[in-house]
């Protein structure tokens, strides 16, 4: 069998060659046509030299509850979580054994009490009879040592009955302050003994920072002094104030430990959370600059901006120059340049920034943008 020919197959493929031959590929940079671009005027920002530290948000105030009377747990009112006043009833355990020594102990003070009347009627009786020299000097006497102990006992009496009236007060579990249930320990049903704490509280109206630091920043700290610090997650600007450098270990040994005080914490932050500090070092102040956020150009982990500059011939160049940056400022959508870039230099911003190539041509816009 014979295959056909198909005339038109081999000029048609000639005609696509010659068109793609047609179209020309910059060899280098020097090809490329130049690209008008905005550019943003970079200046010098003087920086207080300090060294971030992490530090643990803690409660201002944490205390836990327990009781001195061993039983049952009746009931729970709370959860963790919830927001409590002072003396607030917490938790209650079964009292029904201390109510009735209670109970006793109240008929032991009556009886006490009159008895102790008794004594001090006779006491009295018997010393009148004494002045009319009608009974001896001992039954006085003996009058007087009797009301004395009726007194003791009714004094012990009541002391008892104190004693267990305090105990019962412990078998309502109340909020030592206003705060927050940060932990219950115990449920209802569960046998409780004396000691442990059956509920954990805490007062988050003022919260407390601490984060160990070096010797050289500790000696830049003052009482009082104001840091600013950051928590991943929470927009406001913090502040903390200084409180103390304390020991870093409780027994001998060396390390330093900053308190910082939030008299006003945002509600979001909680104990737990990790803050990261500002604390001065003691080095010179350092000069940064700032770019918009448009400005970076991002390739894997590198970062960089194009700086526009003016080559030998006067042309103006876009260069790649990679970059170290620092923070960003949300207030003003810049990033600060820690190494790489001085003031004054300019920087391509905007959509051109992913068109460049480096040292490729380039002309300003007007207007430069702020």
């Amino acid at each position: 069998m014979k295959l056909q020919r198909r005339p038109h197959l081999v000029p048609a493929l000639l005609v696509i060659g010659l068109i793609a031959g047609c179209e020309r590929v910059p060899d280098t940079v020097e090809d490329l046509p130049a690209i008008p671009v905005s550019v943003f005027e970079t200046e010098g920002i003087e920086r207080d030299a300090v060294v971030k530290v992490a530090g643990v948000v803690q409660p201002d105030q944490r205390a836990g509850l327990g009781t001195r009377q061993a039983g049952t747990v009746e009931a729970v009112f709370v959860e963790a979580g919830d927001r409590v006043e002072a003396e607030q009833p917490i938790l209650q355990v079964d009292a029904r054994d201390l109510e009735a020594a209670r109970s006793a102990a109240r008929l032991q003070v009556q009886a006490a009490r009159a008895a102790s009347e008794q004594a001090e009627q006779n006491r009295r009786r018997f010393e009148r009879l004494y002045e009319q020299e009608l009974v001896a000097r001992i039954r006085k006497e003996e009058a007087q040592i009797e009301a004395d102990s009726a007194r003791g006992l009714l004094a012990q009496a009541e002391a008892e009955l104190a004693a267990i009236e305090v105990n019962l007060d412990y078998a309502t579990l109340r909020a030592p302050f206003d705060g927050i249930v940060s932990e219950v320990i115990a449920e209802t049903g569960t046998f409780v003994a004396p000691g442990p704490p059956l509920v954990v509280f805490e007062d988050r109206g003022r919260l407390n920072v601490e984060a160990g630091i070096d010797q050289a920043s500790s000696a830049q700290l003052q009482p009082g002094q104001e840091l600013p610090m950051s928590v991943s997650g929470i927009d406001a600007t913090l502040t903390g104030r200084v409180q103390a450098v304390l020991p870093g270990l409780e027994d001998i040994g060396v390390g330093l430990r900053l308190r910082l005080v939030i008299d006003d914490p945002p509600e979001k932050l909680e104990p737990g959370m990790v803050a990261e500090i500002e604390v001065p070092s003691g080095m010179p102040a350092r000069t940064l600059t700032a770019v918009p956020e448009s400005a970076l150009l991002r390739r894997g982990q590198l970062e960089g901006v194009f700086v526009v500059e003016t080559d030998d011939e006067g042309e103006l160049r876009a260069r790649l120059r990679w970059i170290n940056p620092g923070d960003a400022d949300p207030d003003t959508d810049r990033i600060e340049v820690v190494r790489g870039l001085s003031g004054g230099e300019r920087v391509v911003v905007g959509d051109a920034v992913t068109r460049l190539s480096d040292n490729q041509r380039v002309t300003i816009l007007a207007g430069v943008p702020d």
